[in-house]
């Protein structure tokens, strides 16, 4: 599968020998699933000045929803509080993740200096191979930038 890679402007792919990188499908799973937009709850406080819930329409027909809510945190203050919410939004989104794909996954939120939240992710595959991922986002003026680590 074609890999997806996460920097701090988005999403890019890279070249490795003249074509394009490749991954095992779980990195580019998971950084899907994390920085695509879900769809505000209807009890979740939106962003002020916004009033557009996101979401994909397609999470209509699906049984579990597509991506996170971590973009409702873009215009938050790092505190303790919005950690703990960054830590089960991202735990909420990667939930589709047992049906088959890992056998357990754990979320950790910390502060790096004033301006970046990182998400430690270790994800238990169903052969007990650990992977391990780390994204640190970045608050800039009314939106989260991604910055993605990946070690195996």
């Amino acid at each position: 599968m074609i890999g997806t890679y996460w920097h701090q402007n988005g999403a890019d792919h890279s070249i490795e020998d003249g074509k394009l990188a490749e991954d095992d499908g779980l990195n580019s799973l998971v950084f899907m699933m994390l920085m695509t937009d879900a769809r505000a709850k209807d009890s979740d406080a939106l962003p002020a000045g916004t009033t557009d819930r996101r979401g994909w329409p397609g999470d209509s027909f699906a049984a579990s929803p597509w991506g996170s809510r971590l973009w409702l945190l873009a215009r938050e203050k790092l505190t303790t509080t919005t950690l703990q919410r960054a830590e089960d939004y991202a735990s909420e989104a990667l939930v589709p993740l047992l049906k088959g794909i890992a056998k357990r996954y754990r979320v950790t939120a910390s502060r790096q200096g004033r301006e970046r939240l990182r998400l430690d992710i270790t994800i238990t595959k169903p052969d007990d191979t650990v992977m391990r991922y780390g994204i640190s986002l970045r608050w800039a003026a009314h939106t989260l930038r991604g910055e993605v680590s990946h070690a195996l």
